[in-house]
């Protein structure tokens, strides 16, 4: 049903600097096709869009799961337990052939309540639940794939009817030395190079507020 991201809505403090935030992680002034800075007015909290080909009937295949969607064009948008979720019938957006770190490679939520989240992810929208993990240092992490979108949700041990949050983003670099340098150079506050949780991965945390969620920078080798 959906076949790609579409969009990441963020609630963002302070747009003039989120913009500012975000040309300089991407070394380009464009606006990202997958990045919407400011949530729209049928938005009330931060969340995703994912495209499909048919939006009526994708819209109706999901408000039959649970999910009621309202249409706005050629969106339909509904809330789900603090988070934001819609779909998009728009033809996808040109790429940006220039810019660096450019393609997100997985986002992170937070819920309090695994069977609701999984409810949520694979009942409603088609995900498949790929890893159910309580790592080593405690965190509790699943792991859904679809869309061509890694989306990993953190358990937190909160009021099981609380809220899910949309929490951060990981954007792929295909050089991430080079990234750190050229962000360093450019004022970035980063943390340093260090090997992912996941074999074959280097990550790298970028420290700006402005981006209104926690992101790192990870290169696949």
């Amino acid at each position: 049903m959906i076949t790609e991201l579409d969009s990441v809505l963020l609630d963002v403090p302070n747009l003039g600097e989120a913009k500012a935030a975000y040309s300089r992680l991407f070394n380009s002034s464009a606006p990202h096709p997958q990045l919407h800075l400011g949530l729209p007015e049928w938005a009330s909290h931060p969340g995703m869009l994912f495209r499909v080909d048919h939006l009526d009937c994708a819209a109706r295949t999901v408000a039959r799961r649970g999910l009621a969607l309202t249409v706005h064009g050629d969106l339909a948008t509904g809330a789900s337990n603090g988070v934001t979720l819609g779909l998009s019938g728009q033809p996808p957006a040109a790429p940006q052939p220039d810019a660096d770190s450019c393609r997100i490679d997985h986002l992170v939520l937070f819920s309090p309540n695994r069977d609701r989240i999984i409810a949520t992810l694979c009942g409603r929208l088609g995900f498949d639940l790929r890893l159910d993990r309580l790592q080593s240092w405690g965190a509790h992490q699943l792991f859904f794939r679809g869309a061509g979108l890694v989306v990993e949700v953190v358990l937190r041990d909160d009021d099981p009817s609380g809220p899910d949050s949309l929490w951060g983003i990981a954007w792929r670099t295909a050089d991430i030395e080079a990234s750190h340098a050229r962000l360093s150079g450019a004022g970035a506050t980063l943390g340093d190079i260090r090997n992912g949780h996941k074999p074959g991965t280097r990550v790298v945390t970028v420290k700006d507020p402005a981006l209104a969620v926690p992101t790192i920078l990870i290169e696949q080798r």
